[in-house]
């Protein structure tokens, strides 16, 4: 009989830490989609602008979790070159854009130039 406790006990404790880490690891994605439509997007768009001189269309975007690193993954092209994908990096917690990445010659155009 003990043998029988212990093991739903231990089957129960299972399906507790399994439905916190799934709570912990995904946020609704209605909030996810906010995040990116109010916050991230513009920003990115804003940033490609100012330095780039160019108009970025986002296409897919991915969104890590706090635990990884608080980061969004915008994913898109510059208008004009559909077939060459831009990608931007923006950190949530600290709200700014962390890193732009794409074809060479969209790269070299940015304006200062990085050091």
């Amino acid at each position: 009989m003990k043998k029988k406790q212990l093991w739903l006990f231990a089957f129960i404790l299972l399906v507790i830490l399994v439905g916190v880490f799934y709570y912990m690891q995904y946020t609704s994605s209605a909030e996810k989609k906010e995040l990116v439509q109010t916050v991230a997007l513009p920003l990115g768009k804003e940033y490609i602008k100012q330095y780039y001189s160019a108009d970025f269309i986002l296409k897919d975007y991915v969104i890590n979790g706090p635990y990884v690193h608080s980061t969004v993954f915008l994913y898109g092209y510059i208008k004009g070159h559909e077939g060459q994908t831009v990608s931007i990096t923006y950190d949530y917690k600290k709200k700014e854009i962390i890193d732009v990445s794409g074809p060479g010659w969209f790269i070299d155009s940015r304006n200062p130039k990085k050091n």
